[in-house]
């Protein structure tokens, strides 16, 4: 199975496929172009019978600032159906790795911001890194924190928490990640300690592991209000409030 990404690197080992977001001058905040093709590579591996685990890890020192803001201002020169289309890359990312047939590992060797956070959370499993933290910035920027990311929040941790992270946008350290079960294991190395994960997976049954991932996720997956959320999103963008808040955010960044 080939691969040709811009913003990836891939090492397919077939049974063991490492994904790795390699954006790091940018933080690995999610564009338009990354999350087209997260969606791509996870729903090409989804296509391969071989594969038993595919690690999600990220080049530099953090694992994504989340989504890319300098591309909002995009939505406003474009055509509303163009515009629902771009705001919706995110829901689809994160249902195809959701969806992907083999178990997955999120190796967050860093920060995991807004987008970062959802991306991690439609994996299976999560490492961190002592320094990571799981943040949602979204409310404070007048948005809902969406791609279905509060449900599966709260498939994890329970509505409160779910509601602490996303409507006080609470940053998650690694130790209360771990203690809250949004993340199976802290290690000063995820990376390696993903490997080892998925050596462990190797080792049982591949399709029965898939029928038992299957099951688990019917059984607690919450309805998929993503789309509807997407919609929200856009008219906040547009009109809205959030407006000028991601306004004074790029000037922020913008100034250090």
């Amino acid at each position: 199975m080939t691969y040709d990404y811009d913003t990836l690197e891939i090492l397919d080992e077939k049974e063991v496929i490492v994904v790795t977001m390699s954006r790091a001058e940018k933080r690995n905040a999610l564009s338009n172009l990354m999350k087209e093709e997260l969606t791509d590579v996870a729903r090409t591996i989804s296509k391969n019978t071989i594969c038993s685990c595919v690690i999600l890890t990220a080049n530099g020192p953090v694992f994504s600032a989340g989504n890319d803001i300098s591309e909002v201002d995009h939505l406003e020169t474009v055509s509303l159906g163009e515009a629902r289309k771009l705001v919706r890359l995110g829901a689809d990312l994160c249902e195809a790795w959701e969806n992907l047939p083999s178990l997955t590992i999120a190796a967050v060797n860093g920060a995991a911001i807004g987008g970062g956070t959802s991306l991690a959370v439609a994996c299976d499993f999560r490492i961190l890194s002592p320094e990571a933290y799981f943040y949602a910035p979204e409310v404070e920027l007048g948005l809902t924190f969406s791609w279905n990311t509060l449900a599966r929040l709260g498939d994890l941790v329970g509505p409160a928490r779910a509601k602490l992270i996303g409507a006080l946008s609470r940053k998650i350290d690694a130790s209360t990640a771990l203690e809250w079960g949004l993340c199976e294991e802290l290690s000063e190395e995820p990376k390696i300690t993903a490997r080892g994960l998925a050596e462990e997976i190797k080792l049982k049954p591949r399709i029965a592991q898939q029928m038992v991932k299957e099951s688990v996720n019917r059984h607690f997956q919450s309805p998929n209000t993503a789309y509807l959320e997407q919609d929200q999103i856009l008219l906040s963008l547009l009109v809205g409030e959030s407006k000028s808040l991601h306004e004074l955010k790029r000037r922020e960044l913008a100034t250090g």
